[in-house]
């Protein structure tokens, strides 16, 4: 994982860095009608990167979904809420395992202690094996380090090497936006599983809570409002720039063309703003096929996994979905290209070498 690696090495490049004051990152908070919001980055590419949290507020309860990487962006999802409706959180929907998706839980427990946290069986499973590493990581990696110390190294590279320069940025939006959170960062599981598909009828609305089949994970839900046409997709879906983390990538763009088949007129990534329509889900459908295509093509002539990068032709895909930007470059290079590489790699029954796993 490319840039969780990145952070991790950075931590050790910034020990003992002096404490700093700390601000709260942006958001904006998107309503797109019949009590239903969307709460996100205002800027999907800077520190900390963190998934879409949205609100649906029925007649006499209210259902969240993904809790934000965050626990003070969760709870600023909960001060919102209460301004609205004095109607209680009774489900929170995890859509996937990724911490920034779900390190809010415990500021909804702690709001609304009758809450359910609900997830596929799969994500609980990895919850359990995963959470508590990238919680002790984010404690001790980020006790001593500084926003400002970091943002000087950004400055000092920024002539030479403007691509890490941009890397340190989103790391000291990291430090900057959780480490007054430490303490908050609480291994929070979800007390209930759904394997397949769960129906909530509140009042006229219904609320349909499905597993399509693997995506960004194997154990990503969707969640579905056939009555509003609005389809919550998780990490399946990742605006401006898709994720590959460890995905099954055989699988995935399977799942992308079940998603379209809902007619959505409104869909919710897990990261990214809103969108209107499928064309960018059948974009990020054919630059995963291409994907696995090319790293196939290449394995089977031969080529080894540490020349793989040299082989691959994706530079019509890199500029359509970049479109030049060196902020989306990175973020090309270090949350699709690499781990996408990665994850083909193995979807496809190669072992990547020890020195190139995460």
């Amino acid at each position: 994982m490319t840039l969780r690696i990145t952070l991790l090495i950075l931590v050790f490049l910034f020990p003992t860095l002096a404490k700093a004051e700390t601000g709260f990152p942006g958001y904006e908070w998107r309503a797109l009608g019949d009590g239903v919001f969307v709460h996100m980055r205002e800027d999907p590419f800077a520190g900390p990167i963190d998934g879409n949290s949205t609100v649906i507020i029925n007649d006499e309860d209210v259902f969240v979904i993904d809790t934000h990487i965050n626990p003070a962006a969760a709870r600023a999802v909960i001060e919102k809420i209460k301004s609205l409706t004095a109607k209680p959180v009774t489900h929170v929907i995890n859509t996937h395992w990724h911490d920034d998706h779900v390190n809010g839980n415990q500021a909804f427990i702690d709001a609304f202690p009758d809450v359910k946290i609900l997830s596929h069986p799969d994500t609980l499973s990895q919850l359990q094996e995963e959470w508590p590493g990238f919680i002790e990581n984010r404690q001790e990696g980020f006790a001593e380090a500084s926003p400002e110390r970091i943002r000087e190294a950004a400055d000092a590279a920024e002539a030479e090497d403007p691509d890490k320069a941009i890397t340190y940025r989103v790391y000291a939006g990291y430090v900057e936006a959780l480490k007054p959170e430490l303490h908050n960062l609480v291994a929070a599981y979800p007390d209930e599983t759904i394997a397949e598909q769960k129906t909530f009828t509140r009042g006229k609305r219904k609320i349909v809570v499905e597993w399509v089949g693997p995506g960004n994970t194997p154990g990503d839900l969707v969640v579905w409002l056939p009555e509003e046409k609005i389809l919550i997709t998780g990490d399946i879906l990742v605006g401006p720039i898709p994720y590959a983390f460890d995905a099954p990538m055989l699988e995935w763009p399977e799942t992308l063309q079940k998603l379209a088949g809902f007619e959505a007129e409104r869909i919710v990534p897990g990261h990214g703003q809103p969108q209107k329509d499928t064309d960018y889900l059948f974009q990020v459908a054919s630059l995963i096929r291409e994907t696995v295509s090319q790293v196939e093509k290449a394995a089977e002539s031969g080529v080894a996994y540490e020349n793989l990068r040299e082989v691959m032709d994706l530079k019509t895909q890199k500029d359509m979905f970049t479109k030049g930007d060196p902020v989306a470059v990175n973020a090309w290079t270090n949350y699709y290209f690499g781990p996408a590489l990665q994850s083909a790699w193995s979807a496809l029954g190669y072992s990547v070498p020890e020195d190139e796993m995460p």
